[in-house]
């Protein structure tokens, strides 16, 4: 992680930020009831609709211009109309519960207790939503879009399939460009700068079915997958490393067959959990993996993720998510630092993920440069005590209503 800096804050962001941090508060009531309001959508990844619905209506109330669904159900709305292009992103679709019982609060009825409001996909990611609609909301409010037109996605099909919606927002639906995507994922406001990809890598042994009663005459898949589980475990040391993001992993999650409890069974497959550093490529994992699994028998691939946007439309693509690293002397970052010192004296630590998000499109696939920044905690995702400091909200939309400024600042020099 790097250390925090100071910065020197040109007048007019340090005006800018006195603006913003006297007027942020008069919305923290309506941004509350926002986030409260799509909280109480189940929004499992496909099943968004309802939280798109009512995060295009808060952008209509709140003056945005050119609100519309993409085609794959991301809520779209636009701020200001200068010639740098930001894109703010942050996802409607949260994780699946396991126990509620375990929840300390129903997990659908957000609660305010302590100074924190509680709820399914508070931490990830609607409050990101909430903060991006309401950053760009202040930015317009107080004429702080300066050189920036600022869209705003709500995106959809993240947990399962990250930037799968933002690739067909892309390339599909022909949405231009942008200088810059910046991502609402929980960083308790410190910036992000990439994560290591992801992969799913299904590897399949073949034998021969017969009767359990006769396994003499046949040949055990799951025997013979055996040395291929070895193999597999054995390729960690030898796995590329980044300087910054560190050395990939590969883990065996799932073991299947047929489900036929009286027979041999004629295939085996193994499912592998695979961890990318920046340039791996579909081709260069399966390469490693053949030369490990293929002198035992072994077929390796990369299998289509199944995917389907809750408007019908029909996604599925490679489960391959690549990762990404944005340089550390990239002017993003130096936007991002500014924003910060400007607002509360100093710049944050820059760091990366351990999670992935929608940047294995963004930077990954389309080389945009991405930072991350949120007020959610990282701690509290995926977890029975989602929540979000009401206080670090507000801090997130003050971020996000100066950003634009910060950014044309450093982008003219």
């Amino acid at each position: 992680m790097d250390d925090q800096v100071r910065l020197d804050v040109p007048a007019h962001l340090a005006d800018g930020a006195d603006r913003v941090k006297a007027a942020a508060p008069a919305l923290a009531d309506a941004q509350i009831e926002f986030l409260s309001d799509i909280i109480r959508h189940r929004t499992y990844t496909g099943e968004e609709g309802p939280a798109v619905e009512r995060t295009l209506e808060e952008m209509r109330s709140s003056g945005f211009d050119d609100v519309r669904p993409a085609s794959a159900g991301d809520a779209l709305g636009v701020v200001g109309s200068g010639r740098y292009q930001l894109l703010y992103d942050a996802h409607l679709d949260h994780n699946r519960i396991s126990d509620e019982s375990e929840w300390p609060y129903p997990p659908l009825e957000p609660t305010v207790a302590d100074g924190k409001l509680y709820g399914l996909g508070a931490s990830d990611c609607k409050a990101g939503v909430a903060t991006i609609v309401y950053g760009a909301r202040l930015a317009a409010q107080l004429g702080l879009t300066g050189d920036c037109t600022i869209t705003v996605q709500g995106a959809t099909l993240e947990e399962d399939a990250e930037g799968f919606a933002m690739r067909n927002l892309m390339e599909v639906d022909g949405f231009p460009r942008p200088d810059a995507v910046l991502l609402a994922e929980a960083s308790d406001l410190t910036l992000r700068r990439g994560h290591r990809g992801r992969c799913e890598v299904r590897v399949k042994v073949r034998g021969q079915s017969v009767h359990a009663s006769t396994p003499e005459l046949g040949d055990n898949a799951i025997l013979k997958m055996r040395p291929i589980l070895d193999a597999i475990d054995a390729m960690t040391p030898t796995l590329p490393t980044d300087d910054i993001l560190g050395q990939g992993t590969q883990a065996i999650t799932l073991i299947e067959g047929p489900n036929t409890p009286n027979s041999v069974p004629s295939w085996c497959e193994a499912t592998i959990d695979r961890r990318l550093t920046p340039g791996e490529t579909p081709e260069s994992v399966l390469a490693e993996i053949d030369a490990a699994v293929a002198p035992l028998g072994g077929e390796a691939r990369v299998p289509i993720q199944a995917v389907t946007s809750w408007t019908g439309l029909d996604l599925s693509g490679p489960a391959f998510y690549p990762g990404w690293l944005l340089d550390a002397d990239d002017l993003l970052i130096t936007a991002g630092q500014l924003t910060c010192a400007a607002l509360w004296g100093e710049a944050p630590p820059v760091d990366i993920w351990t999670f992935s998000s929608n940047g294995t499109y963004s930077a990954g696939v389309a080389g945009i440069p991405t930072l991350g920044f949120g007020p959610m905690e990282q701690q509290y995702v995926h977890t029975a005590l989602d929540q979000i400091d009401l206080v670090k909200l507000l801090k997130g939309v003050m971020f996000y209503a100066l950003f634009p400024a910060a950014y044309a600042h450093v982008r003219s020099g």
